[in-house]
């Protein structure tokens, strides 16, 4: 039986994540949309888990929050959709 996670669950921890650091840093939504040159509703969705991103939106989100890629989605285990200690 399998125990695996629905793809809208596994993006909700990076989006989590997203929100996170987006509101530590001081950005709003409007702001990070326009500076990572993505659509501020699919952010916002993003953020909530209610869609996925993909990978080249949410490269650009990183470097946007000073971080790349990989650091953003480390912690993310996108096999379970769970969160791993950091």
């Amino acid at each position: 039986m399998s125990t695996g996670v629905s793809p809208q669950r596994r993006h909700e921890n990076v989006g989590s994540k997203v929100r996170r650091l987006r509101m530590e840093r001081g950005l709003s939504q409007d702001r990070l949309a326009i500076e990572a040159h993505v659509d501020q509703s699919g952010l916002s969705k993003f953020e909530r888990g209610g869609r996925p991103i993909g990978p080249t939106p949410l490269r650009r989100i990183a470097t946007v929050l000073g971080m790349t890629l990989e650091e953003l989605v480390a912690g993310t285990d996108f096999r379970t959709g769970q969160s791993t200690p950091e």
